[in-house]
This record gives structure tokens, C-alpha cells and sequence, in this order.
């Protein structure tokens, strides 16, 4: 087995493995490495790459959507799809206007995202991590104190082709 097939087997391992929460932190995550490498790719003027790394972004955001539960999920659910939506309008916008910095500040969404569920791993009880989060006791329904200016930015957002 080389390298790559070691990295690619220990990395399965690591999603079958991961509760629902630890699964959406690792799409944040992914979701990040794929905007910073957009971000390298279209100051190095690469089109392909850029394309590749953008179109990997938008099956991770599609993930996320995918594992957003709204019937448990309340508020937080809603509200992340729109942060969902308004990083995909933004990575399509990144796209026509080839500007790093449109990108940039939505690594810093999903950063705060993935530090919001980090934060409910550690402070949840150890039997509620693989609960929904709308299940785990001190969940409120209400959005996580991290973001909320974020989803306010995010609704405010009028974005078209």
C-alpha cells in the first residue's frame, strides 16, 4: 500500500468512525482546505485547479445540507442553511470575479462553524456527542453565540449573476 492509499483508507476509517457532529466539523474543515486552496489557485492563474478545489467545495457544501436536520434542528438548522447557501453564492461569485478576498471571509464562517461544534463536543456530556445536537441537554434551539452575526450577514446578502 503506498502513501496515498494509506492516507485515503485512514481517512475513511475516520469518517466511518466519527459521530454526526465530529462528521460535520470535518466537512468544515475539508470545506476550508478546499476555499484556501481556490484562493492559491486563482492567484497562481490556475483555471483548472481553481475549478477542481471549487467544484470539490460545492459536494462538501452539499454534504453539510444533506446532514442539516430540521425537523430536530429548529432555528440553528434553518439559520445554517442560509450560511450554507450564502457560501455557496459566494464561491459562485468568486468564480466570475476571480478575487481572493471574496473567499476569504468565508473561510472565517466556516472556521467559526467548526469552532461552534467543536465547542458543543467539548462541552456535551460524552453519551450526547453522537445525539442531534437538538437532543443534547443546554441545547436551546437558538443559534450558537459564534455565528450569529454571521447568519445576520448572511441574510443581508443580495448576491446575483
Amino acid at each position: 500500500m503506498n502513501m496515498s492509499q494509506e492516507l485515503t483508507a485512514y481517512r475513511q476509517t475516520e469518517v466511518e468512525s466519527a459521530s454526526p457532529v465530529e462528521l460535520v466539523i470535518l466537512l468544515c474543515d475539508t470545506l476550508v482546505k478546499d476555499l484556501k486552496q481556490v484562493i492559491a489557485s486563482i492567484r497562481a492563474g490556475n483555471i483548472e485547479e481553481r475549478v477542481r478545489h471549487s467544484n470539490h467545495a460545492f459536494d462538501v457544501l452539499k454534504e453539510l445540507d444533506l446532514m442539516l436536520d430540521f425537523e430536530n434542528g429548529g432555528n440553528t438548522a434553518k439559520e445554517l442553511a442560509g450560511v450554507y447557501s450564502y457560501v455557496r453564492a459566494k464561491l459562485m461569485e468568486s468564480q466570475f470575479k476571480l478575487d481572493p478576498a471574496v473567499l476569504e471571509r468565508q473561510i472565517e464562517f466556516m472556521t467559526q462553524i467548526r469552532d461552534a461544534w467543536k465547542m458543543a463536543i467539548v462541552t456535551a456530556k460524552p453519551a450526547e456527542v453522537s445525539k442531534p445536537m437538538a437532543e443534547m441537554d443546554g441545547f436551546s434551539g437558538e443559534p450558537f453565540s459564534p455565528y450569529v452575526n454571521m447568519v445576520e450577514s448572511a441574510q443581508s446578502y443580495n448576491w446575483s449573476a
